[in-house]
């Protein structure tokens, strides 16, 4: 018997359509300093982690020791920016098809753990997931930790252990897929581009419902030549990307 499929999403600009709003964080943070907001355009083009890295190339540099300040002030910016967001437009189609593909599905994301439970229970979709991990601060620097005990749970609560598959909008997403040695897809709808995600050589669609579809054609077995490895990394601000 084959093993059965559990899909394991991102939530911050994959499930949630946040990045406007992650974006408008970042620039409120900016306009404080007098420097140049960033296009939404530019933002997918070139966001990445470490964040550190593409803060200081937009003129923003963070000393560690304005780090926890520079977290806080993020959250409470975002906070705001966010008040509108809403699931992305395919959120529920998407899990529903996976749902009636049989697969089950959690949620890993690096946002801190009790943040993450209360906006899943806000959009009402907590009953479509088995585990909804998070991390346990707003610093949102990485999630793999995390990931390898969801990993863990997943595994031991089926038999045989299911085949996973991640489903994410960020170039860590691959990476921690590639580090647990699992299956990725990539949605091209959050804060990276479409072209800079194919160029990592694993499947990646335009929309979650054609991410979920991806997962359920051609077996994605190995790990692409070209994909990401995760490198050592600082810390970094709330929007986890993650997206993180």
């Amino acid at each position: 018997m084959s093993a059965a499929t559990h899909i394991v999403w991102d939530w911050n600009g994959t499930l949630l359509d946040d990045t406007g709003a992650a974006l408008g964080a970042l620039n409120a943070m900016l306009a404080r300093r007098g420097i140049a907001a960033v296009s939404m355009e530019s933002y997918r083009a070139r966001f990445r982690f470490p964040a550190r890295q593409y803060y200081e190339e937009i003129g923003m540099p963070v000393p560690d020791a304005e780090w926890d300040a520079i977290a806080q002030e993020y959250h409470d910016s975002y906070d705001v920016e966010s008040a509108s967001a809403a699931l992305n437009v395919e959120a529920v189609a998407a899990l529903e098809l996976a749902r009636s593909r049989g697969a089950r599905q959690s949620i890993l994301s690096a946002l801190r753990q009790d943040l993450l439970e209360e906006a899943v229970e806000r959009f009402g979709v907590s009953g479509y997931f088995d585990f909804v991990r998070g991390t346990d601060n707003l610093y949102g620097a990485g999630k793999l930790a995390f990931a390898l005990a969801l990993k863990a749970e997943i595994e031991s609560s089926s038999s045989p252990p299911p085949r996973i598959v991640m489903i994410g909008d960020a170039i860590h997403d691959c990476e921690v897929a590639t580090e647990l040695g699992v299956e990725c897809v990539l949605c091209a709808q959050g804060s990276h581009s479409f072209e800079r995600l194919a160029a990592l050589g694993v499947p990646t669609a335009p929309s979650l419902v054609a991410a979920v579809s991806r997962v359920f054609e051609t077996p994605m077995v190995g790990t692409p030549a070209n994909a990401p490895q995760l490198r050592p990394r600082q810390p970094h601000l709330r929007f986890h990307r993650s997206q993180v």
